[in-house]
This record gives structure tokens, sequence and C-alpha cells, in this order.
């Protein structure tokens, strides 16, 4: 094992001894120490000797020269600058085998370490092992700046840290913090270890590791320390962080949940490349989808006023377990899925999202609700719409619904379309013509009636057309009041949405004109 020359520095002065000068290259390499000068080392190891008199070893060795106090000042050959002294009355052998019981105590930690990566360990089982050694607290959070693991038994110096245990995530105004200063973007290309003898985010030095998957930022870990970080507690954090990367390297898929297989599924579903139903529904079964019930989908933007949209998407995962969750760009897909057509457990999956929205201050475009799995495509498509149009137009009903709290930042589609459909820039051909083929509710009815001997399709024409004054479509149709009433109700809960609701008149008057 090799071993950087500074780290004899610090281990002479955790044992009281005075270090009066440093080697000039404290990153060279050595592999093990003497106090006889006529060891003979192999030729993929160098040496570090104890002397008393720097002509006491080789001229290619590193030296360690120790001094009474009374012999001080010692003056310093300019041939050998990475030559250490000490001012001490210790014997040489004394001093090289203290070093040497404290290198291999150092081995030893390793191989242990080495030896729980073996028997198939998490990162947690290496962070407890670390606790003895470095004796400072250490955080590793995934890309989102979620907890992953922490030393147990330190407890965090600084409120950063401490907050991170407690609630299993970083605050959002720590994330805010690093991403107005650039450090996330240096955090997204840094592959080494970084010391910070002062930081102004964690208020005590720190040191850094960050660990990328797939060329991206995955995962950082931070030791935080009361005291100077030296190179003795670096070298030891840069051997935990190589066993942690190759514990990550092995769990990565279990540890974070955006890395799961469902995640390339979903993206295959939503951009609609699936071949059949049947493969459909294999793989659908596969990763805990059903194919039918009651589905909504949801795109939301502005992610990176949390920090990424890997964090919000595991914000999302962890508070709502049941979601299917994609990324898009800088944007986030989440699909809300009830295997029946419960639309309580909708419902309240999309109160919970729109409440976080909210404290977040990000933006959602929201989707009709559908009954196949195989319709997410389009239904991504109407909350892109949602998400677009609703940014520009939304402040027009802030002062029509003062008591809707979400108006500014939740888009649902229905209300929207109509600037879609009208603007004569918008790209629509695609979307209208998978429109009127299949994702519209006046198909459905009309579907309804050939099947039920109905004309429901025709009620509700006179309804949006009499704006819903029941009783001239009495007078108009010729029907009782109560059949008006009774299929009206029909009609409500096969388009899914009440008659009387502006924007859903509004969508289904548009839609009347382009269905005819």
């Amino acid at each position: 094992m090799q071993f950087p020359l500074g780290i004899i520095c610090d281990l002479l002065r955790e044992e009281g001894l005075d270090v009066v000068r440093e080697p000039h290259r404290p990153d060279a390499q050595f592999s093990w120490i003497s106090a006889i000068p006529d060891a003979v080392a192999s030729s993929d190891q160098s040496l570090a000797y104890v002397v008393s008199n720097v002509l006491d070893a080789p001229a290619d060795a590193f030296r360690i020269v120790a001094k009474p106090e009374r012999r001080m000042p010692i003056p310093v050959p300019d041939d050998q600058p990475n030559d250490i002294y000490v001012r001490t009355d210790l014997p040489t052998s004394r001093i090289a085998d203290m070093v040497q019981r404290k290198l291999i105590e150092i081995i030893q930690w390793n191989d242990q370490m080495t030896a729980l990566l073996e028997k198939g360990c998490i990162t947690q089982d290496l962070l407890r092992m670390s606790q003895p050694v470095l004796q400072n607290y250490i955080g590793l959070s995934d890309a989102t700046f979620s907890y992953i693991a922490h030393t147990p038994n330190i407890p965090p110096f600084d409120e950063v840290s401490r907050y991170f245990v407690e609630h299993q995530y970083y605050s959002l105004e720590f994330i805010e913090r690093l991403r107005k200063s650039g450090e996330l973007r240096k955090w997204n290309f840094q592959d080494w270890t970084v010391v910070h003898q002062h930081n102004d985010y964690f208020g005590h030095p720190t040191a850094e590791k960050v660990f990328q998957r797939h060329g991206n930022f995955a995962a950082v870990l931070v030791m935080v320390s009361p005291t100077h970080i030296n190179a003795k507690t670096v070298f030891l954090f840069n051997l935990l962080a190589n066993k942690i990367d190759l514990c990550l390297d092995r769990h990565w898929r279990l540890e974070n949940p955006l890395e799961q297989k469902y995640t390339y599924f979903m993206k295959r579903v939503l951009s609609g490349n699936t071949f059949n139903e049947a493969e459909l529904e294999d793989e659908a079964k596969i990763h805990g989808l059903p194919t039918n019930g009651l589905f909504r989908l949801l795109l939301v933007d502005n992610t990176w006023k949390v920090g990424s949209p890997d964090y919000f998407a595991k914000m999302i995962i962890d508070r709502l377990p049941d979601c299917k969750v994609a990324i898009e760009g800088g944007r986030v897909a989440i699909l809300l899925c009830s295997s029946t057509a419960n639309t309580g457990r909708v419902a309240s999956m999309e109160d919970e999202l729109f409440k976080l929205a909210f404290q977040m201050k990000v933006e959602i475009g929201v989707s009709e609700k559908f009954e196949k799995l195989g319709q997410a495509a389009i239904e991504l498509e109407k909350a892109r719409i949602a998400l677009n149009y609703g940014h520009r137009y939304s402040t027009r009903y802030s002062s029509l619904e003062e008591s809707e709290k979400y108006t500014n930042c939740v888009f649902k589609y229905k209300r929207y379309f109509p600037y879609f459909a009208t603007d004569p820039f918008a790209e629509k051909e695609k979307l209208t013509t998978l429109l009127l083929k299949e994702s519209n509710p006046l198909v459905k009815l009309r579907t309804l009636d050939r099947e039920r001997n109905t004309n429901d399709l025709e009620i509700l024409r006179v309804y949006l057309r009499l704006d819903g004054r029941i009783g001239e479509m009495c007078n108009l149709l010729h029907i009782h009041r109560n059949t008006i009433t009774y299929r009206l109700e029909k009609i409500r809960k096969a388009i899914g949405a009440r008659l009387d609701d502006p924007d859903t008149k509004m969508y289904l008057r548009i839609l009347f004109l382009m269905y005819e």
C-alpha cells in the first residue's frame, strides 16, 4: 500500500513530536518505514528512513531526520528537499516503530472495508466502520441531495448536516445557495477530492468527493471536521471514498429509485414507443403498472428552483411511492395510476402534488383523466400544452378565483386547450388528429350512443348551445325535465367532468367545432 509522504508529519504530531520541516513534495509516495539504513526494498517499493544524520540513509530514500532540541537549528541540505526534520530526543527505532504501527492500523482498516465489500455490504456499513478512524461526521447523499448514509454515532458539527440527518435530505435553502453560487455546476464535473479549510456552506472545514454515473453527477460524500483537515485525514477520506464508489457501483439501482428499470419503461410509454397491447401489458406487469384503470399525467416545470429535476423526482417518490416518475430534460413527468376507477385515490395524490408545487413554487401541467396506459403519450402532449399556455395566461384567472390558491402553479388542460386551438402559430396537426380519433369525450359519447341506442351526443350539443337552460332544452327536444336531468347525469359520468364547469363547457364547444 502506498502512502503520501505528508502523512508522516501528521502522525508524528499526533504523538506530540515537533516537526520543524515538512517535505517539499508531501504527495510523494512511500511503502513502509524503517530505522535500519541497510534495509533492502523491492523495486516496486519506496522507503522512508528514520535517521539521526542525513548521511545514514541511501541518497534516493525519504529521510526523517531526528535531532535533539540542543542540536537545533538544523542545517538543511539543498539537495534533499523532501527530508522531514523532527525535534526530539527519542531514538530513531522508537520513532520508526510508532509511525509503522499507525500505518499498519490504516492498512488493517482498509482490509476490513475490502472484506465488507466482498460480503456485499451497503454504504452505511462502510461509514459505520470509518467512525473510529476518521472521527469526523460524514454524510453521503445522491444527486437529489437526499439521504443515502451518514456516520450513525458521530453527531453533525453544523446546522446543514444536522438538518440532513433529521430530515433525510438537505434543505431547499442550502440547495438554492449551492445553485446560486455555481457549486452545482462544479460538482457536475468534479471527480477528485476537494478540501475546504474554510467553508461558507457548512461553517466548518470540509472534504468532498463527487461520484459520477453515466457521465453525470450521481452522489456526493461530504466530511465535516471541527478542526483543520490535514494530509492524513484527506488520505483516509480518499480510502473510504474509493470503497464507497465500489459499493455504489454495486448497489446503485437499489439505493437510487430514479435508476430503477421502470423509468426506462416509463419513457417508452410516454414516447408512444410500444408495439402492441400484448407487449405493453406484459411489460407493465413486470414494472408494477396496470394497463387499465384510472390514470392522470402531470408535467412539472421549473424544477431548477428546488435544485434539480432529480431532487424533485426523488421527493415525489418518497412522498407518493405509488407514482411513477420519468425525467424529461428539465421537466419531470409524473404518472398517477389506480388499477380501478378509484377517483378518490387519484384525487388525493393530485392534492398532495398540488400542495408540493405550491410550496416549492414550481408549475404543473395536468392532463385529462384517462383509462388506458397506452394513451399516456397523447396525455403527455396535453399536459405539455397546459404547461406552456398556462405559464402565459394563468394571471387572467387569478382575480376570478381568489379561493383557488393553485391557479398560478397548476394548469389544467381543459382550461388552456382553447388557447392552443386558436393559436395560429401552434403546430396542431398531429395532436388534433389524435384527439379526433381516440382521445376525445365526444368520440366516447358517440360510441356509447351506438351501444345503448341513445342520443346523448345531441343532448350535450343542445345543452352547450343553450348554456345549460333546462327549460328551453325540454321545449326544444320535447323531452320531460326528469329525463333531461337523468341523461345529463349519464353524460357527466361518461366524460368524467362537471357540465356546469366553465372550463369544461369551453373545452367541449371547441371540440364540437373541430369534431364536425
